[in-house]
């Protein structure tokens, strides 16, 4: 069931109908079954263990909570963080050791090969596994109370907008919202229906338009010219963020219309002009929990290294990022990527500022702008790629047999083509509109009635009748 079939859109219209009649103090016993329900239909083998990570991760906070010998606490922290952490690496990450092991085998001469492969991973467990390493933490400091209630602390995992892709929620904003009772309100499910509406454009009428390109490209790199690697490297930026951002606005809006705020992962980040500031405009619930518990603590723990201890701080957060996206050794070289550009940044701010003072600011703005855009498109390179060699073969046709003659994408029709570009100039004026302080929605918050749901309508025709689901959303995969 997902967010896109008839199902899901009745399964949606009953729980929230529901959810408005019942008893407020019943509320979060009705989350906890739809959100069962939605997990279960996708697997009952991953609810039963996610069933297993909330007992386990609950009964870790109330012995953190009952014992106030800070030896005791130590113990039960580090022992469930270890095997939090374990199951993890144990799902994601034992799949890539088999595959070293192999290779280490084959280089040395060896025959035989570890036949352990294809270990399923749960769904959700990289986003649900951070929440509950932040919540155990912060229960260990001290510095958030424990929720005693298990239906409370269930639905922190289990909401379904959620569950699959995110956002990664910190229990600070999030388990305060569950604690209160909601009654309809016509402002949060208007905004609620808008964000669905317009994630669902994004996603189906461009994003999956665009992974035909993207996924044509990686699948055929040995027949790929230079000019359709091109035209890849310039679409795939905008083809995970239309499908990303287009989840997250769809999540948010089955939040709202629930009374439930959630996380926002993107703030325009093309309008970034380093890659400093892209990071923190792009999945920001990923690089806010990051900040929060590996940046801070590793620059304080070394902090008398001075500015080599923020260095550092950032290289292995943006390590452990790459490697929190999968098992792939793709992944692990796209957080190295990103570590040492903002490594350079740190160490060559002030010369840079210095240096970039003497030039015309507006140009330099929008240069910056282009090269953090295209930097990050390389970044993609290795997040597409289906292996470390299909990679370097991408880049590499980059700069051999260069023709512009060839630029072209074959796997969209002329129609799909003006589509698409006409959907990406709409979301770009918008943005542009965002960034110059003018929120496009608010405005026509303000509009008659009559022209704001002609425009509701019109936005939903587009989707139904120019929408091509193709794929299914693509960090749905971690």
């Amino acid at each position: 069931m997902n967010f896109f079939s008839p199902e899901f859109f009745i399964f949606f219209i009953i729980v929230l109908i529901a959810y408005y009649s019942i008893p407020a103090k019943h509320q979060n016993l009705l989350l906890f079954i739809a959100s069962s329900v939605f997990v279960g239909l996708l697997s009952v083998k991953f609810l039963c263990f996610t069933y297993l990570f909330i007992i386990f991760t609950y009964t870790t906070a109330r012995l953190l909570d009952h014992y106030n010998n800070e030896k005791t606490r130590k113990w039960i922290f580090n022992i469930a963080v270890a095997i939090i952490i374990g199951a993890l690496l144990m799902f994601k990450y034992t799949n890539m050791l088999i595959d070293a092991v192999d290779l280490l085998i084959n280089i040395l001469g060896g025959r035989d090969e570890i036949h352990l492969k294809n270990l399923v991973i749960p769904i959700g467990i990289s986003y649900y596994t951070f929440q509950a390493l932040g919540y155990l933490l912060q229960i260990y400091r001290k510095i958030e109370n424990t929720e005693h209630n298990i239906l409370i602390f269930s639905n922190y995992f289990l909401f379904f907008p959620k569950f699959l892709s995110g956002p990664i929620e910190m229990s600070k904003s999030f388990i305060p919202q569950l604690q209160k009772e909601h009654c309809f309100d016509k402002t949060d499910f208007t905004e609620g229906l808008r964000l669905m509406l317009w994630g669902a454009f994004k996603k189906i009428v461009i994003a999956d338009r665009l992974a035909l390109i993207v996924n044509n490209t990686y699948g055929n790199i040995d027949n790929s010219t230079f000019g359709i690697i091109l035209v890849t490297l310039i679409v795939q930026p905008f083809h995970i963020y239309c499908d990303f951002s287009g989840y997250t606005d769809i999540a948010m809006g089955i939040g709202r219309a629930f009374g439930l705020k959630l996380t926002n992962n993107f703030n325009r980040p093309f309008f970034s002009t380093s890659v400093t500031v892209f990071w923190q405009r792009w999945h920001i619930s990923l690089s806010s929990w990051c900040n929060e518990f590996i940046f801070k603590r590793l620059a304080f723990k070394h902090r008398k290294w001075k500015k080599f201890a923020g260095a550092y701080a950032v290289f292995i957060t943006f390590l452990i990022i790459g490697i929190w996206h999968g098992s792939k050794w793709n992944f692990l070289i796209l957080g190295v990527l990103q570590g040492i550009a903002l490594c350079y940044e740190y160490f060559t701010k002030k010369w840079r500022t210095r240096t970039l003072s003497y030039a015309p600011r507006t140009i330099f703005k929008y240069f910056r702008m282009i090269w953090v855009y295209f930097f990050f498109g390389i970044s993609l390179v290795f997040f597409n790629a289906a292996t470390f060699k299909d990679a370097i073969q991408f880049i590499t046709g980059l700069f051999i047999n260069i023709d512009f003659s060839t630029i072209s994408a074959p796997a969209l029709s002329f129609t799909d083509k003006i589509i698409t570009l006409l959907a990406i100039s709409i979301i770009v004026f918008l943005e542009i509109m965002q960034e110059k302080g003018k929120d496009a929605f608010r405005l026509l918050d303000k509009w008659p009635m009559g022209i704001r749901w002609s425009i509701y309508y019109i936005l939903l025709l587009t989707i139904v009748y120019l929408g091509s689901p193709t794929s299914d959303f693509v960090y749905m995969q971690f």
